[in-house]
């Protein structure tokens, strides 16, 4: 069997971890992430729009009313 990239493997560990630490505060279990993954390249001219979806997204579950009331987004001052 084929040995996968080393990012696979981080990502396969990252979506581990995170999964049980949200389902151990959720004080669910079972499945976390979706099954699909939407991982490529962002090309030049992309970063600012993927940024806007990702600190946008407690916002779209209802989490906060503003990204930055949301305590767990790291967003670099320019």
């Amino acid at each position: 069997m084929e040995e996968a990239p080393p990012l696979v493997k981080t990502l396969q560990r990252l979506k581990s971890y995170t999964a049980t630490r949200a389902n151990k505060v959720l004080g669910r279990t079972g499945a976390f992430w979706q099954a699909e993954s939407y991982d490529h390249v962002v090309r030049n001219g992309e970063l600012e729009r993927v940024l806007a979806y990702v600190v946008e997204n407690p916002v779209k579950a209802g989490f906060v009313e503003d990204w930055e009331q949301w305590p767990h987004t790291y967003l670099a001052p320019q």
